[in-house]
């Protein structure tokens, strides 16, 4: 009883120091990141409207606990008589009355424990907030991060294509010299194609001669001729091949590079910036690691703000159910009666002219009982509410842990995997365009195994990504701070 009656008192005391603790934390948060992001956590804390709009109900909550442990306001009436009542002991001129309720005992107590509690629950309330303003900001920052590396990543690949575009040219070149003898110089693809087919007609009309000469027809290209034109076409296929990756590439450059200025938008928007303020990002992500082992984690679910704040909807209700019952006993008041009497010429008492002062006591008879029962039954159905609530919030928490642990394992899992993908086709790239540089052949498989590479290094910057958003989520559902 003693320390229900203190706490309300202790909590109204300390209010400068919590919110010096609350806005400590907030600049302390997400230290285990980057320095970059732990200055974009500290400032989202402090320049984000919704959670500051949060912060104002819980300071406005706070408010409520002297209001609900205040006596009700004493009455003063002042009679004044325009024609003075005459008594035995002189004439009344003015009665001053002085009267002051008071409820029930314990009623205040209670009233003000429950004040307390519902400033809890909207501390809890704006706890949760900052948790979900935390994850918001750190998914973005990892997914401008992704963007951004992604963008690097196809820059590469594209300066990679462009440079086997001018191979394949060379070598097309090359070849083109080849197939018309050392003197034609440069030709193209089209003009090598034509000059192979007037050669092919002119045989035809010599047929007889060629016959008689050697029985071989001039009309069809010899097997080296053949062999030229083939290579040709081949080169110039290589080059609409390469020329068709570039483009595509081009194309997706063209729209990470909106996507990346949607999401600084959206980045700035949590931090309440302006939209086009560039987001620093450092050029390798710092792994998160989890705050501990996950069995331990898994139990620390009770410490989230929405639990804790149902629960002390709870607590609160409960006090409400004391308050009420004393509510339905009666209030009492004790006043001061003073009257002014003046004296009368003709009156022979003792008390002639004496002001009379009289003690009063008062109470009220609360015998509608209806209404007090009614918010009896009303404060343990929202005490029951809370309760059920609190289990819900708890149940839907734990299934979401589970999710996120299993994406987790799925992301680390990835990590590795495609880490060691990456390796091993940047290594075959490099074998291949070797081969291809010195006899010409395997370009397609080099076209093919370079967007396999790029697959991998995008889906190993999505799966590192995807595991530090799980740590987030992770410490967002477990946090109490």
């Amino acid at each position: 009883m003693l320390i229900n009656n203190i706490r309300p008192r202790i909590i109204f005391l300390i209010k400068p120091v919590l919110c010096i603790v609350f806005l400590a934390s907030w600049a302390t948060a997400g230290a285990q990141q980057a320095d970059s992001l732990a200055g974009f956590l500290k400032e989202a804390a402090l320049n984000n409207p919704g959670l500051k709009a949060k912060y104002s109900g819980y300071l406005a909550a706070l408010e409520k606990v002297p209001q609900a442990g205040a006596l009700p306001d004493p009455e003063v009436q002042f009679s004044f008589f325009i024609t003075p009542m005459e008594l035995v002991g002189g004439n009344q001129v003015a009665d001053i009355r002085l009267m002051q309720m008071s409820p029930w005992f314990g009623t205040l107590r209670a009233a003000k424990d429950e004040a307390s509690k519902m400033a809890l629950a909207r501390f809890e309330e704006m706890n949760s907030a900052k948790n979900e303003l935390f994850l918001q900001v750190k998914s973005s920052w990892y997914q401008v991060y992704r963007t951004k590396k992604v963008i690097v990543v196809t820059e590469k690949n594209l300066a990679l294509l462009r440079s086997l575009e001018r191979m394949a040219l060379i070598r097309f070149k090359a070849a083109g010299i080849s197939s018309s003898g050392g003197t034609g110089g440069t030709s193209s693809g089209m003009e090598t194609a034509q000059k192979t087919g007037n050669s092919g007609m002119a045989g035809g009309n010599m047929g007889s001669t060629s016959a008689r000469s050697g029985g071989k027809s001039a009309g069809m290209p010899n097997s080296s001729d053949a062999s030229m034109g083939s290579s040709n076409q081949g080169g110039l296929v290589n080059i609409l091949r390469v020329q068709i990756e570039i483009g595509s590439l081009e194309n997706r450059l063209a729209l990470l590079k909106d996507q990346l200025i949607t999401e600084k938008t959206r980045f700035n928007s949590y931090l309440n910036r302006k939209p086009d303020i560039e987001v620093f990002v450092s050029d390798s992500l710092m792994e998160a690691t989890l705050p501990g082992s996950l069995a331990l984690l898994a139990d620390s679910i009770v410490n989230n703000p929405m639990i804790k704040m149902y629960e002390a909807d709870r607590a609160a209700n409960e006090a409400k159910i004391k308050m009420v019952t004393r509510m339905g006993y009666p209030m009492v008041g004790i006043g001061l009666n003073y009257s002014l009497i003046q004296k009368r010429p003709d009156a022979t008492s003792m008390m002639n002219g004496q002001d009379m002062i009289m003690p009063m006591f008062t109470a009220t008879l609360p015998i509608y009982r209806k209404k007090y029962n009614a918010l009896r039954r009303e404060a343990e159905f929202l005490r029951d509410a809370s309760a059920e609530s609190a289990q819900n919030v708890r149940n839907e928490l734990t299934v979401n842990y589970q999710e996120v642990v299993q994406l987790y394992n799925d992301a680390d899992r990835r990590v590795e995997l495609f880490k060691r993908q990456a390796s091993l086709a940047e290594k075959s790239i490099t074998l291949l365009i070797a081969s291809f540089s010195a006899a010409g052949t395997d370009f397609e498989e080099i076209l093919r195994m370079q967007q396999q590479l790029l697959d991998y290094e995008f889906k190993q910057i999505e799966a590192l990504v995807d595991r530090n958003v799980a740590i987030a989520t992770l410490i967002s559902i477990i946090s109490s701070k």
